[in-house]
This record gives C-alpha cells, sequence and structure tokens, in this order.
C-alpha cells in the first residue's frame, strides 16, 4: 500500500500543510517538536514523496542542465563539476549534454531540455542560435552562458577577460626576447563566432601590433583536435620557424605535447610554450608548463548564483557580462633568448 502525505499527517497529529511544509524546508513557523513528530512519522512509515506531484504543485522540478561545448577539455569538465556541487549543495539535480560546437546539436539539446521541464539552463554558445536565444529572453526563460557570450545579446553571462589572457600569453614570451611567436586556436566558427577563440586570438593580434612586430599569416594555425600535430609539422616546415607558442586551451596544449614528445622536441630549449586553462597536468608535466589561468570556482559561483536568481525570484535577464581576469603562472616551459 502506497503511503500518502495524509498518512504522515494522520501519524504525526499534524495537517497536511504542516508536512508539505516540512518536505519543502520551510521550517520559520515550526516548532522543534513538530520538526521532530513529521520526521519520525517519515521514517516510521518509510514515506517517499512523490517528485511528479511536488513538481507539478510547486511549477519546479528542482533539476538544471549544462549545455557544454565538449566534455573534452579538462577546464570545461572541471568547471561543469564545480556548478554541478553547487547546486547539489541546494538540492537540485544538474544535467549535462555535449554539443562538440555543433550549433545544431546545441539548440536541440536546449529544446529538448526546456521541454523536459527543467528549471533553468546554462550554456556554452554559439552565435548562430542567436535567434532562438532571444526567443528564451523574450519568454524570461532562466538562461546563463558561461565561458563564452553572443555580442548584442541580453544573455548574462561569465567568462574570462580573454582578451587579456592572449595578450598576457604573448606579452609573457616577448618578455623573454621570443619575437617568432606563433598562435593555435580551434576554429573560430562562423563569422569568427565563438567569441572565447576570437577574443584570445585578437590578445595575441593586438600585442604585435603594439610593439611594431609583424604579424605573420603562416603562424596563425586553426586547427581541430584531429589534426594539431599535421599542423604544427607545417608550421615547423616553414624557412623560419617559430620559437614559441601561445596555446589557446587545454585541449591544444594535450595535443602539442604529444606532438613535441613524438618529434623529440624538447622544451624548453627548442620550443617555448604558454597555455591558457590551467589544468593539473599542466604542473605536473616535465617541464611545468606555463599557464594563464581561469578561476574556476569563482565563475562556477557566479553562474550558479545568476541562474538561481532567474529561478527562485525571476530575475530577467540584462545582458550583465561577469567578466574575470587571468593569472599568468610562470613555471618551466619558457626559455630566455
Amino acid at each position: 500500500m502506497v503511503v500518502t502525505m495524509k498518512d504522515v499527517a494522520n501519524y504525526a497529529g499534524v495537517s497536511k500543510s504542516t508536512v508539505s511544509q516540512y518536505l519543502n524546508n520551510r521550517f520559520q513557523y515550526m516548532s522543534e517538536a513538530t520538526r521532530r513528530k513529521v520526521e519520525l512519522a517519515i521514517k516510521e512509515l518509510n514515506y517517499t514523496p512523490n517528485q511528479v506531484a511536488r513538481s507539478l504543485s510547486q511549477k519546479k522540478t528542482n533539476n538544471i542542465a549544462i549545455v557544454a561545448a565538449t566534455l573534452s577539455s579538462k577546464f570545461t569538465t572541471e568547471l561543469v563539476s564545480a556548478i554541478e556541487k553547487i547546486f547539489s549543495e541546494r538540492e537540485i539535480d544538474v544535467i549535462v549534454a555535449s554539443t562538440e560546437d555543433d550549433a545544431s546539436r546545441e539548440k536541440k539539446h536546449v529544446e529538448s531540455l526546456k521541454s523536459r521541464q527543467v528549471d533553468g539552463i546554462i550554456v556554452f554558445p554559439t552565435a548562430e542560435n542567436r535567434a532562438y536565444y532571444q526567443q528564451l529572453v523574450d519568454e524570461n526563460y532562466p538562461i546563463v552562458f558561461i565561458d563564452r557570450m553572443i555580442d548584442n545579446l541580453p544573455v548574462d553571462s561569465v567568462l574570462l577577460d580573454n582578451v587579456a589572457a592572449g595578450a598576457m600569453a604573448t606579452e609573457y614570451l616577448l618578455s623573454k626576447n621570443h619575437q617568432k611567436i606563433a598562435i593555435l586556436t580551434f576554429p573560430l566558427g562562423k563569422k569568427d563566432s565563438i567569441t572565447t577563440r576570437r577574443d584570445r586570438l585578437n590578445g595575441y593580434l593586438s600585442v604585435l601590433s603594439e610593439r611594431n612586430i609583424t604579424i605573420e599569416k603562416d603562424y596563425i594555425v586553426q586547427t581541430d583536435r584531429q589534426n594539431i600535430s599535421e599542423k604544427l609539422d607545417q608550421l615547423y616546415q616553414l624557412p623560419i620557424a617559430p620559437t614559441a607558442l601561445v596555446l589557446t586551451n587545454d585541449m591544444l596544449l594535450e595535443g602539442t605535447l604529444v606532438w613535441a614528445k613524438d618529434r623529440g622536441i624538447k622544451l624548453p630549449e627548442e620550443l617555448s610554450i604558454v597555455s591558457i586553462d590551467d589544468v593539473s597536468f599542466a604542473h605536473f608535466f616535465t617541464p611545468a608548463i606555463s599557464t594563464i589561468a581561469q578561476p574556476i570556482q569563482s565563475m562556477a559561483e557566479e553562474v550558479a548564483e545568476l541562474l538561481y536568481e532567474k529561478i527562485e525570484n525571476g530575475m530577467k535577464n540584462s545582458g550583465i557580462k561577469k567578466i574575470y581576469p587571468p593569472k599568468l603562472n610562470h613555471r618551466e616551459s619558457v626559455k630566455k633568448i
């Protein structure tokens, strides 16, 4: 026989509304003795709340979703894990989906999760879905962007100052007297629509321009993950090869380290590198890799709070941009020349 909330109320000698308040953690006007009676009744009767019924009555499912660009990135998995932990502490479950930067797949995931009535969604967005996200803003659906933004779209976003990150990596190499500096990035998307990649490249370009250093088009390498070694081989077959590399994410760092090992290239004696994203293996690699770090925990807390406020208090998207400064970690992968 299924135990109901009414059974719990009768057993404890309280009203159904009191049991409901207990289940929803509303204890402001409840005595300690009443709390104990309800707790004992639930335990004795082995009562399990009907989550579907509770969701309908509260108009909430206590589920949110994260639609990530990829789960192959150590930075992304660390960020998603930090966000999930924050919501878990609030007894909110997190569903995670990955798009691999496919705009149509991204939209499909968001539409599906919304139809499953998750309370809100955190997205690593692509600009191709601008019109759809504007529709969600118009509906006042709880949504927040993380790691990226979409220009001139009023969705609250939490991200690194990516222009500063690209500039910081380049300036550090210049401070070590490197002049021939190449940069590796994943493809920028249609019309440079993936803002993280675009801005990191622009930071690199701006520093070279400010220092009156010739920008070599062949030193700007766009590659997917599968072709990193091939692209690096081409780069180092140029008549004048670069002495240093800026790697714009941890996946490119990982691929570059594999390439250097396979080719017998010594770091930093033959090649200096700086990578954006301070993932754990960068510190433990020999030599330890100089990195540009993002404040993962702070970003996770900020994006979680923004989404939570939208869900709980109906806070509307106003296009807030919370942009965090990067931090340089000096290690051993850059040689002064």
